[in-house]
């Protein structure tokens, strides 16, 4: 007596309301370990950019120390964009068939040896391959990262976190140099460098927690937004396994729209590195800026344009066009008129340059959360990864010097806008024809 009876039809119920019950507990702990996953993933990048970094904040320790040129410490500093720039595509593709995990891990460890090598060199051939060798640990992190961030999962959430992604640099280029420069002055230059390595080697140990590619069973479908149905020229849609091996133009197609990205790409690398180069010069001869002090609000207002590639996490994830975030690229000429234009003082100058680097990361943000739709299958993914990287750094070694040019031939820095103007417009286009009328997440 009192004891509950219990029927076949009520022990049914209990099961069901157990298992309904149980549901969002588990898509909680699902979300939670997707999120984990991406930060460390997230962080292995920002860590791999700080190498970007951090050469400049002890640039005139290198020339005193080891009695360097300019020139050389120019190289040093400029070796991980180069290597990017040559062997970005080529990396992809070697990389294609390991797993990515490993990859990431591996190119961690190639970085953190070769920083510590770099922080023991005693003259400029040492010094140098170290860079050399840490820059090839770059290019693989930075391809092997959104591949695995592709493999954590689809939907909203994967277009959420490819967009944050996008902030890597910036966030990892501002610790490299704000970081190694309270770490120099405290301990000196060597042991600056070398705790940047161990933390890269400690990062490495971290992301022996992310999924290998047996376990990664929530991610997305071999094939990608094309694979299915007709192409753009009415083909249908081969999957890498259908084509024909040594089918070039095959091969061309799948590669079109990851090359029109990759473009695009490079013209808003060209553009942001081109004012970053350019605008401490710009503040100390129009406004009478100290050199110091111009360098160091451009790398404030550089930092601060990390706020637009959030903006565009969150704009994506609720629907908005890809295309449309593209074309914002045109605000960034139309900040450079306002920001090189001579009127309106400092504050009109500042501000303006503001709005260059949000839009900046928001356009940038934008360019890894559709780097899913420009594939024909997932396995491309890190294909084109790679053509946008190599592309991106590109750009970013030859704006600088032409738009120099345009300046100097224009005799004015009026002639920023116009020159970035040019360049924007045509990115635009290729940006939007890269998305194409592709179904976002």
């Amino acid at each position: 007596m009192g004891k509950k009876s219990h029927t076949p039809d009520t022990a049914a119920a209990d099961t069901a309301a157990t298992a309904e019950a149980r549901i969002p507990e588990s898509g909680e702990h699902i979300t939670h370990a997707y999120w984990w996953h991406f930060a460390l993933i997230y962080l292995a990048g920002v860590m791999a950019a700080t190498s970007i970094g951090r050469i400049t904040p002890v640039s005139i320790a290198l020339e005193d120390e080891l009695g360097l040129s300019l020139g050389q410490v120019g190289l040093i500093a400029s070796s991980v964009t180069a290597v990017a720039a040559v062997l970005g595509l080529a990396a992809s593709v070697a990389l294609r068939p390991l797993d990515p995990r490993r990859t990431l891990i591996g190119g961690l460890v190639v970085m953190g040896l070769a920083g510590l090598l770099v922080s023991r060199a005693g003259g400029f051939p040492l010094l140098l391959g170290g860079r050399l060798v840490e820059s090839v640990g770059y290019v693989v992190v930075v391809i092997a990262a959104p591949v695995l961030v592709m493999g954590l999962g689809d939907g909203g959430r994967r277009t959420t976190a490819l967009a944050i992604w996008g902030t890597f640099m910036p966030v990892g280029l501002a610790l490299g140099a704000f970081g190694g420069g309270l770490l120099s002055a405290a301990f000196g230059w060597r042991a600056s460098l070398a705790i940047a390595a161990a933390a890269t080697l400690a990062m490495a140990g971290a992301a022996l927690r992310l999924p290998g590619a047996a376990a990664r069973q929530d991610g997305p479908d071999a094939e990608g937004p094309d694979a299915k149905g007709p192409d753009a020229e009415g083909h249908g849609g081969d999957s890498a396994r259908g084509e024909v091996p040594g089918d070039r133009r095959a091969r061309a197609r799948r590669l079109a729209r990851p090359f029109a990205l990759g473009a695009g790409f490079a013209t808003v690398s060209a553009t942001i590195v081109s004012f970053v180069a350019l605008y401490p010069t710009y503040l100390h001869d129009e406004f009478d800026v100290p050199t110091a002090a111009a360098g160091t609000l451009t790398g404030s207002v550089s930092f601060a344009g990390v706020a637009g590639g959030f903006a565009a996490s969150v704009l994506l994830r609720r629907g908005a066009p890809m295309k449309y975030l593209f074309t914002a690229a045109l605000l960034m000429p139309v900040g450079a008129f306002a920001a090189f234009g001579s009127a309106g003082g400092l504050g009109i100058s500042m501000t303006s340059a503001v709005l260059i680097a949000v839009t900046n990361e928001l356009v940038v943000a934008t360019v890894f959360a559709a780097l899913p739709l420009v594939v024909r299958t997932s396995a491309d993914v890190g294909v084109a990864n790679g053509v946008v990287a190599q592309l991106g750094s590109v750009g970013s070694l030859a704006g600088p010097p032409l738009v120099g040019l345009v300046v100097t031939a224009a005799d004015g820095w009026w002639a920023v806008g116009p020159a970035l103007l040019v360049g924007c417009a045509v990115g635009v286009v290729l940006l939007r024809a890269a998305v194409g009328r592709a179904r976002q997440a």
